[in-house]
């Protein structure tokens, strides 16, 4: 099997993290005469660790936590803040 079609086959089982981390664990693992299990240890370490933030975006995005807003984005028009005294409090 070609590399290309490993890759797509790993991404076609849902495997992201692996197709990401398979040119650079195989290249590694080579120069460094590392064992198939050891490179297979470091493959399934990055889909591991994928997988973790990929959990970790979702339940952000699920959170629906307020959109971060720095003073210079802040429309003070129509409403009753005191944009100088904010602004003065600010620096």
């Amino acid at each position: 099997m070609q590399r290309h079609e490993m890759i797509d086959a790993m991404r076609g089982l849902g495997l992201k993290g692996l197709a990401g981390a398979f040119d650079e664990a195989v290249t590694t693992g080579v120069q460094r005469q590392r064992t198939a299990m050891e490179i297979l240890t470091d493959l399934l370490r990055a889909e591991a660790a994928h997988r973790h933030a990929a959990s970790i975006r979702y339940r952000m995005s699920a959170a629906k936590l307020p959109v971060v807003k720095d003073i210079d984005a802040f429309v003070f028009d129509g409403t009753p803040i005191n944009e100088g005294l904010v602004r003065s409090l600010h620096s």
